[in-house]
């Protein structure tokens, strides 16, 4: 209980300053890290479709006998 009227509050404190302006798609360093990300996942995506072989070429599994599920 306050003795003699009300506590003083303390002014808030300043807003934060506004936030940088977002780049446009128009914007050169966009485009050329768009150019630049673009190319990368090209790459990556070459190297995802490549059929792996060993030395002695494409191994194929041997199928001998029956499977476990009675093929052939």
């Amino acid at each position: 209980m306050c003795i003699g009227g009300s506590p003083s509050i303390p002014a808030p404190p300043p807003p934060p300053p506004p936030p940088p302006a977002a780049p446009t798609k128009a914007n050169p360093l966009v485009k050329r890290a768009r150019g630049q990300e673009l190319k990368r996942a090209r790459g990556l995506a070459g190297d995802r479709s490549t059929i792996l072989t060993s030395p002695q070429g494409l191994l194929m599994p041997e199928t001998t006998g029956k499977t476990l599920l009675g093929g052939r």
